[in-house]
């Protein structure tokens, strides 16, 4: 069975039989509730644009059944009041049979209706969409050709990935990812102005997201508007806190206007979530705690910055300043 988890919300994807096939869909919810919790969760079946075809309430121990006749591509949603609802994507063309299920096959034929399971869990709370929850909820199309864009610019190629990353959201003006990665690709060649075009068109878009606030912190940063960048990414880390892109860009922001107590909070957060995402952020905690005079803090951020970048070019010169620091 190929299933894929897709976080925040509760809906499942199911890429059924042949068109109008008639399918039984079970499973159970795994939370530990109670059975009236388990009795309120309502679980919804439409078709790809919406349209109703059943809906289904558990049992007492959760467990819930339904029979739906339909097209391929099905959303099967399941809502409790308190939780996010779940999203998940199956495709029950890559289902395989159980012996049961194999047997009965053999003893009853065509006339069994199929029986496809898929448990349900709701998270306690609700993250930021990934790129695999996004992506689920685009056209194919458009899907297809933003993974054709990512490979020529995982390939080195930027430039034909800008003009392909272009072309597509020509195509599909609606396609934030496709706006994100043409954004970032521009900014990443310093083409600051028109990544600001295309990140305020994705903020547009899905205002609730972060990656467009990111995005315009970015070029802002490159443009040297700190004030302005500031702005954008406080947004940014309001959405995702743990947003390591965020935190770092929201840390120069705030370092080159002189709010050391801001950036010296995004810049531990960094080293934090992923200690070896940029020797840049040890340099400036280091560079906030000799403004502070606190020399033991400087020197921990420059030991830190040894320990995981131990093979940095200026890391002999690190360790001359460390010893000067009685380290």
């Amino acid at each position: 069975m190929f299933i894929t988890r897709l976080t925040a919300a509760a809906a499942l994807a199911v890429w059924a039989a042949p068109a109008a096939e008639t399918v039984e869909i079970k499973g159970r919810v795994t939370n530990q509730l109670t059975a009236e919790k388990y009795q309120a969760v309502v679980v919804i079946v439409t078709d790809r644009v919406g349209v109703e075809l059943g809906g289904a309430r558990p049992d007492r121990q959760g467990r819930y059944e339904l029979k739906i006749t339909g097209p391929r591509y099905i959303i099967l949603k399941a809502v409790l009041e308190g939780y996010p609802d779940a999203l998940y994507q199956l495709d029950t063309e890559e289902i395989k049979e159980s012996t049961e299920d194999r047997e009965e096959n053999r003893a009853f034929g065509e006339l069994r209706v199929p029986i496809y399971h898929q448990n349900i869990t709701f998270t306690p709370k609700a993250g930021p969409l990934s790129l695999e929850d996004l992506l689920a909820r685009e056209n194919p199309a458009a899907v297809k050709a933003y993974q054709a864009a990512r490979r020529q610019k995982e390939a080195g190629d930027l430039k034909q990935a800008v003009v392909s990353l272009e072309k597509l959201i020509q195509q599909h003006p609606g396609f934030y990812l496709g706006h994100i990665d043409l954004g970032m690709s521009l900014a990443a060649q310093q083409e600051n102005d028109r990544a600001l075009e295309v990140f305020t068109r994705a903020q547009k878009l899905r205002p609730e997201h972060s990656w467009a606030y990111i995005g315009l912190g970015l070029a802002l940063n490159n443009k040297q508007d700190y004030g302005a960048a500031a702005g954008f990414l406080e947004k940014a880390v309001a959405l995702e806190p743990d947003s390591i892109n965020a935190q770092f860009q929201l840390g120069q922001a705030a370092f080159k206007l002189g709010r050391h107590d801001r950036a010296l909070k995004c810049f531990e957060q960094v080293t934090g979530l992923d200690p070896k995402f940029s020797p840049l952020a040890y340099k400036t905690l280091a560079s906030i705690y000799v403004s502070r005079k606190d020399t033991q803090g400087a020197a921990r951020a420059l030991e830190s910055y040894l320990a995981h970048f131990p093979d940095a070019a200026d890391a002999e010169k690190v360790k001359q300043i460390l010893t000067r620091l009685g380290r």
